[in-house]
C-alpha cells in the first residue's frame, strides 16, 4: 500500500490516541465515526522501528486497539455524535474480553461524563457465566464420581481396563504439553514414533501391575525408550537433528514414571486382600455378594484414599471461595492459605469418619497420618502438574471433561497418592506382622 500523507498521519495518529484514551476509561458505541478512525485501523504508529518509519502494519499487541475501531468504533472527529458508556467496571471489563481486546479499564469515577452520553446498568454477564461454568464442573464430576466409584467396587479387570484408560489419556495429554510451542528454546521433544511408544508401554505398566507383574517393569521401559530415541536421532541426515538432547532424554523417563509407574500403586493398593478388622453393614454386604466382590482392606483403603482426595479438592475450593486472602505458592496463584487449611480438615474429616466406621485404618493416630499423606500428595501432585503447565505455556492439558479441561487436569491429584496410601498400609501391615506376601492377590477382586 502506499504511505499516507503528512495530514493523513496526523489525524490517523490523534484518531488512535482519542480510541486508547476511550477505551482507558469506558467502552463506547457511537452512531457514526469519522474518517480518521478507518485511516487509524489501517494505519498506526509503531515507535520501536526507525523514527522515519514509525507508520507500519500493525503488530499483534497492537491489535486490540484495530478491534476497539473495527468492533465498537466510537466518533473520535470533531463532531462526534451520541454515545452509550457502560459505567460498571466488571461489564466494561467483560465486553473487552469478550471481544479479545484485553484492554485495562479504570474506575469511571475517573474520568466525567460527556454530554450526550446515556449510563447503562451492568447485565450481570460475568456471574451468570461463573454460575453456567460451576454447574458444568459438578455435573462432569458427580459423572465421573459415579462411574469411578462403581469400578473400584468391581476391581478385577474392570478397575484395572479404568486405570489403563485414564494413563493412556494422560499420557497423550502429557506430550501435547512437551510438544507445546511455547516451550523454552532449545528444548525439543522426542521424535513422534518415541512418544507414542511411551504411551503403549504406560499401558502395559498397567496391564503388568494387574497380572502381578511388579519388578523390573519401569527399568525395561526405560531401556527400551532410551534405545529407541538413540536409534531414531542416529537415522536422521542432518547433522543437527542427529545429536541426542538432554530435554529428550529426561522428557521420556519422566513421562513414563509419571503416567505409568506411579499409577500402578493404584492397582497394588486395590490388590491388598488382607481382612478389614470389621465386617461390613448389611447393605454393603448384598451389594458385594451381588457384585461377587470381596471385603478386602484393598477396597477400603482404595474408596478412603479416593474419597480423601475429592474432600479435599472440595474443601479448599469452598474455603478458598469463603475466606481465601493469603496465596499458598506463586506456581498457583488462585491457591490460597485459607483454601489449605479447609481441605485438609475435609480431608482429615472423611478419614476419622471411617475409621470410627469400619475401624480402618485402625486408630485415630493412623487415620491422621492416612490424611496427611493423602492431602500432601494431592495438593503437590496439583502443583507439579501446573508447573508442568506453566512450563508448555498452558492453561489446560486437554479439553476431554466440561469445566475441567482435561483428564490430567482431574486426576493430577491421584497420581502421587496411589504411591503413599499404599506404602502406609503395606509397611503398617508389616509390623504388625502380617506377612508380606499375604498382602497381594493378582488379578484383585
Amino acid at each position: 500500500p502506499h504511505s499516507p500523507s503528512v495530514d493523513s498521519k496526523k489525524e490517523a495518529s490523534q484518531g488512535a490516541m482519542r480510541c486508547a484514551a476511550a477505551t482507558a476509561t469506558t467502552t463506547t458505541a457511537a452512531v457514526g465515526s469519522g474518517p480518521g478512525d478507518r485511516r487509524a485501523a489501517r494505519w498506526l504508529p509503531n515507535p520501536r522501528l526507525h523514527p522515519q518509519r514509525r507508520w507500519a502494519r500493525p503488530n499483534k499487541n497492537e491489535h486490540a486497539l484495530l478491534r476497539c475501531l473495527r468492533s465498537s468504533p466510537a466518533s473520535f472527529s470533531d463532531n462526534p455524535g451520541p454515545s452509550v458508556s457502560v459505567t460498571d467496571e466488571s461489564s466494561a471489563r467483560d465486553s473487552l474480553e469478550e471481544r479479545g481486546q484485553g484492554a485495562a479499564l479504570s474506575s469511571p469515577s475517573d474520568s466525567p461524563n460527556e454530554e450526550g452520553t446515556v449510563k447503562v446498568k451492568a447485565t450481570g454477564k460475568k456471574k451468570d457465566g461463573a454460575w453456567s461454568s460451576l454447574g458444568t464442573r459438578t455435573v462432569t464430576a458427580l459423572v465421573l464420581g459415579s462411574l469411578a466409584l462403581y469400578v473400584i467396587v468391581g476391581g478385577s479387570g474392570l478397575y484395572a481396563a479404568f486405570i489403563g484408560f485414564i494413563v493412556l489419556q494422560c499420557s497423550l495429554e502429557y506430550i501435547g504439553l512437551m510438544t507445546s510451542k511455547r516451550l523454552p528454546k532449545g528444548v525439543r521433544a522426542p521424535p513422534t514414533l518415541v512418544r507414542r511408544t511411551m504411551s503403549i508401554l504406560s499401558v502395559g505398566m498397567i496391564a503388568a501391575a494387574h497380572k502381578g507383574i511388579r519388578t523390573g517393569v519401569f527399568e525395561a521401559a526405560s531401556f527400551l525408550l532410551l534405545s529407541m530415541l538413540l536409534v531414531k536421532r542416529s537415522a536422521k541426515k542432518k547433522p543437527k537433528k542427529k545429536k541426542v538432547k538432554f530435554s529428550e532424554l529426561t522428557m521420556l523417563v519422566f513421562g513414563l514414571f509419571y503416567c505409568g509407574y506411579l499409577p500402578t500403586f493404584w492397582i497394588r493398593l486395590r490388590g491388598v486382600s488382607a481382612a478389614p478388622a470389621l465386617p461390613p453393614p448389611d447393605f454393603i454386604a448384598r451389594v458385594l455378594d451381588w457384585m461377587s466382590v470381596d471385603w478386602t482392606v484393598g477396597l477400603l483403603a482404595t474408596f478412603i484414599a479416593a474419597a480423601s482426595v475429592v474432600a479435599a479438592d472440595t474443601g479448599a475450593f469452598i474455603g478458598g471461595k469463603l475466606m481465601g486472602s493469603r496465596p499458598l505458592i506463586s506456581i498457583s496463584p488462585n491457591k490460597t492459605v485459607e483454601g489449605a487449611a479447609w481441605g485438609f480438615a475435609a480431608s482429615l474429616a472423611v478419614c476419622l469418619c471411617f475409621n470410627y466406621w469400619f475401624q480402618f485404618p485402625g486408630n485415630a493416630g493412623m487415620a491422621f497420618m492416612f490424611a496427611v499423606a493423602v492431602y500432601a500428595a494431592s495438593v503437590f501432585g496439583d502443583l507439579i502438574e501446573s508447573s508442568m503447565k506453566r512450563a508448555a505455556g498452558k492453561k489446560d492439558s486437554g479439553k476431554l471433561l466440561p469445566g475441567h479441561g482435561g483428564l490430567l487436569d482431574r486426576f493430577d491429584s491421584y497420581i502421587f497418592t496411589g504411591v503413599l496410601a499404599y506404602g502406609l498400609v503395606y509397611w503398617y501391615y508389616y509390623f504388625l506382622g502380617i506377612p508380606l506376601s499375604q498382602l497381594i492377590i493378582a488379578p484383585p477382586r
